[in-house]
């Protein structure tokens, strides 16, 4: 492997680890200002770093404990675009668990993402 493919795949995975942390200071910092995320499968978009927090923030306040892991990435270094399979496990503050799969495309701006759209297979909870 490249160093290129791993340095996004690095980064890929101290994302998730920031969004298991439930702090959305760190989360944000592995985007660009102007970043865009979409969530395909809950016709949800927000576009810059503030609007990323505010979602991470309210999610925050409805998650306990949350997992991201057991990845499978397809990194194209060249174009600095990554695709990645992962499961997905949370409890939420009420005690209610879930296990979702989640598909993500990545495309960096050097080692930031500048845009990610995402797929998940259960509750949406980026809104």
């Amino acid at each position: 492997m490249t160093a290129a493919k791993q340095t996004l795949i690095d980064r890929i995975e101290s994302y998730y680890a920031a969004v298991d942390d439930l702090d959305p200071d760190p989360i944000v910092g592995h985007f660009t200002a102007n970043a865009t995320m979409v969530i395909a499968t809950g016709d949800v978009r927000h576009v810059g770093r503030e609007a990323i927090r505010g979602t991470y923030e309210r999610r925050k306040n409805s998650v306990d404990q949350s997992f991201h892991g057991d990845f499978t990435h397809v990194v194209d270094a060249e174009n600095s675009r990554a695709a990645t399979r992962l499961a997905v496990r949370r409890t939420s503050k009420g005690g209610e668990s879930i296990e979702m799969d989640c598909i993500a495309l990545f495309t960096f701006e050097g080692e930031l993402i500048k845009h990610i759209v995402i797929w998940m297979s259960g509750e949406n909870s980026l809104k």
